[in-house]
């Protein structure tokens, strides 16, 4: 199967959970909104590494919109609760461990996010002019650089033996 039809269907997962998470929002099951949030990442990456698929470069992004749903869950779960006259009063710890929650997705998705951002390789501007004559289409290109990363020998070394 192409690459890009597994990363396709495992978007399904996490959609699936947002749905799931939604449902038990609605139905004042927060414990269950708990669960939605974290089972449906574990259960995307989970798919990500048994399919062998790359992660996508929304990755990040995700990470942080399920931190920010696990964090809405605990705070409707242990940040407020509801008083004899129907009115609402918040605990502080609850409030700040949805915080902590908050503070550590949002740390974690944006840390991944920089990851992918620093990797991705650039060209010179001597390569890229030379890049820019041949997809132009400019008399005989003689040349068009192809930027490899070399490959760790350390993990060849470990394989052999």
């Amino acid at each position: 199967m192409a690459s890009s039809i597994k990363s396709g269907i495992g978007f399904i997962i996490p959609f699936g959970a947002i749905i799931g998470f939604v449902l038990s929002i609605i139905a004042e099951n927060y414990v269950l909104g708990i669960f939605f949030a974290v089972a449906g990442m574990l259960v995307w990456l989970l798919y990500l590494a048994v399919m062998d698929t790359a992660a996508p470069d929304t990755m990040g992004n995700f990470i942080i919109l399920f931190g920010v749903l696990l964090s809405l869950a605990v705070f409707m779960n242990f940040g407020w609760e509801q008083n004899i006259w129907g009115g609402i009063e918040f605990k502080a710890e609850g409030s700040v461990l949805a915080l902590v929650v908050l503070f550590f997705a949002t740390l974690s998705g944006v840390l991944y996010r920089q990851q992918f951002a620093a990797v991705q390789p650039q060209l010179t501007s001597s390569e890229q002019e030379l890049v820019d004559k041949a997809l132009r289409g400019e008399e005989n290109p003689r040349v068009i650089v192809v930027k490899q990363e070399m490959e760790d020998d350390n993990t060849d070394d470990e394989d052999d033996e």
